[in-house]
This record gives C-alpha cells, sequence and structure tokens, in this order.
C-alpha cells in the first residue's frame, strides 16, 4: 500500500546522532523537563514569481504571456477556436486574444506559536497554532496585437446585442425547419432515404448553426465570453458562410425569411475588458473579485497537536534520539476555485505524521536529521474540473468532488559547526515527496449533472494531473543560544521541482526564538 512505503521510508534510521546544541536549525530531539514550558515562535517567509513545472522553471504569469495566448491554457478558447473552424470554413484558425503579459508574485508567511509541555524527561506534548499570510501582486498588460477575438457583445453590453442574436437564430431555425419539412415532403425529388443534395446542405447548415450558437452562448452552460473579431479571417469566414446559407435557402430550396446577419466583436481587447470578462457570471468566467489585484489574506492555518519521547541520549551523551507523532487538523478556511490566483491558509485536511528525529555530536561538528512522513485522510473538496495547465475556467466546470490527497515523506539535514558553546552555523539541506491527489465523483449523478453543464462528459482525474510533487532544496543556518533565549537563522532555496506536478521555485527566509518557563 502506498501510504505504509511512504511511512516505512519516513521511519528508516538515518546514519546520525549525537548531543544537542540549544539553538536548532531543524527539529531537535531534546524535551523540555518535566513542569517546562517552551514556547517557540518560528516565522518562514516564501515568496515565488516561478515555478517548476515537470522539472521546468517556468513564471507564474507564462499562460497569459505571449505574442499568441489562446487555446493552449484556456479551455473556453480552444473550444471557441473550433467551432470558429467550423463556422467559418477557415480550417486554420488560430484564435489569439493577443499579445500579452502577466506578471504574477506570491508570497506566504507562515507564523507557528507553538507550546510544549515536559511531562517528564523524555515526553513531552505540543500545540502549535499557525498564523498565515498570502498575498498576490499581479499585473496584465495585453495589446490589440495580432488579435482575432474580441469581447461577446452580450458581455460588452452593445446595444440590442440580445435582441439581434434572438432574431437571428430564430431566423435560422424557421429556415431550417422549412427546409427540412419540404425534404420530408419530396419537394426536391428526394428518395425515401433522403439521400440528396439538399439533405446534405441541412446537415451542413444545422452543424454551423450549433457553432454560431456555441461561440455566443457556449457549450451546456458554460458560457463564452469572447466571439471572433469581424476583420478577422475567422469572422469573414463566418460572413461568407452565413451569407451562402441564406443565398442558398432562397435561391436553390425556395426557403425565405433568413436575412439578419450574424454579429462579430468589432474592438480588439484591453485589461479592463478581460477583467470584465473574468468576473462575469453570465457569460464569463464568473470568478469572485477582481483579478490582476494586489490582494492579501490572513487567517488561522492547520493547527497541529503532537507528543515527542526521547528515545536516548540526554547529559553528555554523543547520540541522541526521538520520535514524534503529530495530528494536523483542519482549521484553516475551506479553499475554494472561485477566487483566480488565490492561495489556500491550508489544505483544510486531517493529516496524520510520524518523524524520527536523531543527531550526532563529534568534537564541533553536530549534525541534525529529521526524517517525516504522513498520512493525509480523504475528504471533498470543490474543484473546477479542466485539464492541467489550465486557466479561466468556467463557473460551470465546478462540482464537489471526493478527494484523497497524496500521502508524503521527507528528510531535513543540518551538519552545523560549533565556534564556541553558544554559536554555530552550517548548512542546511531537504527532500519532499508528495504523491499524487486522486479525485473522483461522489455519484454517478454528479458526473452527469457536469456533463450537462459543460456540454461534454469530462473525467475528474483531470485534476489528478500536476499534484505530485518533489522538491529539494539547499541553505546555510546558524543558531545561538543565550541564558534565556535561544535563535536560529536559516535560508534555503528550492534548486529542483522533480519531473511531475508544480513546485514553486522560492527561497525560504527562516527565524526561531524559543524560551522556556518552569511551571510545576
Amino acid at each position: 500500500m502506498r501510504t505504509a512505503r511512504l511511512l516505512l521510508l519516513a521511519l528508516v534510521p538515518a546514519l546520525t546522532g549525537g548531543a544537542k546544541i540549544a539553538a536548532q536549525a531543524v527539529e531537535r530531539s531534546d524535551v523540555p523537563g518535566r513542569g517546562m514550558l517552551r514556547v517557540t515562535f518560528d516565522p518562514r517567509i516564501v515568496g515565488w514569481d516561478a515555478q517548476f513545472v515537470n522539472g521546468a522553471r517556468l513564471p507564474l504569469g507564462l499562460p497569459l504571456t505571449g505574442d499568441t495566448v489562446g487555446a493552449a491554457a484556456i479551455p473556453v478558447v480552444a473550444r471557441l477556436e473550433q467551432d470558429v473552424r467550423v463556422a467559418s470554413g477557415v480550417p486554420g484558425f488560430i484564435a489569439n486574444l493577443g499579445r500579452s503579459l502577466l506578471n504574477v508574485r506570491q508570497e506566504r508567511r507562515t507564523t507557528p506559536i507553538t507550546a510544549e509541555l515536559g511531562l517528564s524527561d523524555r515526553l513531552s506534548v505540543s500545540l502549535s497554532v499557525p498564523l498565515v499570510r498570502v498575498a498576490t501582486r499581479a499585473r496584465l498588460q495585453i495589446s490589440g496585437t495580432g488579435a482575432n477575438l474580441g469581447l461577446n457583445p452580450l458581455l460588452q453590453g452593445v446595444a440590442n446585442s440580445g435582441a439581434l442574436y434572438g432574431a437571428f437564430f430564430a431566423q435560422f431555425d424557421t429556415s431550417l425547419a422549412h427546409l427540412d419539412a419540404n425534404i420530408a415532403g419530396g419537394a426536391y425529388g428526394c428518395p425515401p432515404s433522403r439521400q440528396c443534395g439538399a439533405q446534405a446542405f441541412l446537415d451542413s447548415a444545422r452543424g454551423v448553426r450549433t457553432a454560431l450558437y456555441e461561440m455566443v452562448h457556449g457549450a451546456g452552460q458554460a458560457g463564452s465570453p469572447f466571439v471572433p473579431l469581424d476583420s478577422s479571417d475567422g469572422g469573414r469566414g463566418i460572413v461568407q458562410v452565413v451569407s451562402y446559407l441564406q443565398t442558398r435557402d432562397s435561391a436553390a430550396f425556395n426557403v425565405t425569411g433568413f436575412r439578419d446577419p450574424f454579429l462579430l466583436a468589432h474592438d480588439t481587447l484591453s485589461a479592463d475588458l478581460v477583467a470584465g470578462a473574468i468576473v462575469d457570471g453570465a457569460y464569463g468566467f464568473g470568478y469572485r473579485g477582481l483579478p490582476y489585484r494586489n490582494s492579501f489574506r490572513l487567517g488561522l492555518g492547520d493547527v497541529e497537536v503532537a507528543a515527542k519521547y526521547r528515545l536516548a541520549g540526554g547529559g553528555g551523551a554523543h547520540y541522541a534520539a526521538a520520535v514524534v507523532g503529530l495530528l494536523r487538523l483542519p482549521t484553516a478556511q475551506r479553499d475554494s476555485d472561485d477566487d483566480w490566483l488565490r492561495q489556500s491558509l491550508g489544505d483544510h485536511q486531517t493529516d496524520v505524521e510520524g518523524r524520527l528525529v536523531q543527531e550526532l555530536s563529534l568534537g564541533s561538528l553536530w549534525l541534525n536529521v529529521a526524517v517525516r512522513g504522513g498520512i493525509q485522510r480523504p475528504g471533498t473538496r470543490v474543484r473546477r474540473v479542466a485539464p492541467f495547465g489550465a486557466i479561466l475556467v468556467p463557473f460551470a466546470a465546478t462540482t464537489r468532488l471526493a478527494w484523497d490527497p497524496g500521502d508524503y515523506a521527507g528528510v531535513d539535514v543540518a551538519p552545523l559547526y560549533r565556534f564556541s558553546p553558544r554559536f554555530a552555523a552550517g548548512v542546511t539541506a531537504s527532500y519532499w515527496i508528495k504523491q499524487a491527489d486522486r479525485y473522483t465523483f461522489g455519484s454517478a449523478q454528479d458526473s452527469l449533472d457536469l456533463a450537462a453543464r459543460l456540454g461534454a462528459p469530462t473525467s475528474a482525474a483531470l485534476l489528478d494531473e500536476g499534484t505530485a510533487e518533489r522538491r529539494l532544496r539547499f541553505g546555510v543556518a546558524v543558531t545561538y543560544v543565550g541564558p534565556s533565549l535561544e535563535g536560529g537563522f536559516s535560508i534555503e532555496q528550492t534548486v529542483s521541482g522533480g519531473t511531475a506536478g508544480v513546485t514553486p521555485a522560492a527561497p525560504v527566509y527562516r527565524i526561531v526564538l524559543r524560551t522556556s518557563r518552569k511551571l510545576f
């Protein structure tokens, strides 16, 4: 079983050991004495503007950056591209929102405040309450250069656009119904099998009608924020195809009443127009809050309760070891996909984690190794279902799913050199791996409901891709111990994100301040 293998990996004894120095760079093996309360203030700051995606380092704003921005990262635009090809007769149409540059920087500050109480000289219990502040800075610059898409006139509020589209599709439907009735009545000499030129024309016209309708109103309940520009190849092709259908109806099949033009976009997009499409709920993407803004949130993370038992060490021993059992509680605010670029305060999930901490002291050299493995309990999560790497997913893709987060394991190593009994410095290394999450529908009906909203069957397993994680960090650390206060400072840089999943390419700044008081 995958969880058992990870825990076994986490608890394999490392070739370490040792007596402690009072300060720390990674977790230590010592426990406060009986009746002692040890309070730790441990802020960590992580900030990044790039991430490792399947091993490659990519900017956060890459999906909306480039000379051609469109179908590659936005499912709605990919669908629109196919509809335009059908309706315009331009098989090589490539949807393009224009030349764009998106700058994004994200930051996460986690400040755990931990109280650890010694029950004996070997056993302690602790409570850690993390305060989490997440911030995002984003700015979009977009140019109409090369663009062939504009904003849906219904979303842009073009005068009478609703009535114009309504009249167009009503006339189109009436024309198709008359043509179908004439074929059924043998008006064009069709045999009973209806295999004739009129039938082929009807089938083609129905395909064009479906594609045009999806351009304006979307498929299923998913809105369509963009339509082709009237000056683009796709727009001109649509005008020609619609004109041909109207002329052919009248001249060859004696069907009249289909005369109104199809309304297309006239102006290219701007950052403000794209922002409007993102927050609009009817024809846009239905995200909450204004995009491309500087924003932050502050709240409670997932609280941890733990017990530590010291296996060996104490006094002047050169080797020390301890085991830790930890329970992480779902106290953070539940995550949401309704705010684009949103960071979560925690995963709002119950985790069970085991740790083994060992130390070895050889003269002035102090080596500390902490290995850990965790099982994340299954739960539910509301997500927008879309392929890996997709952004700006329509609100209609939102559904509640059964969620089994991937289990994880990690190891932290800190060899330090003691320059004095109070001061040490050295290097750190950290390796962490997490298995992929598993998403499934709660019931078969949930799958059918999502397919109806999106207009096509969609697998929940699309969300599994990219959730595995593997990261490697290296850094430096210093520690100091005083008469009543001890502390440490470290800087680590993420140098690798592995070949699967997404990992922030971020430096981590950490401060540890600790003091102890006798309670009983």
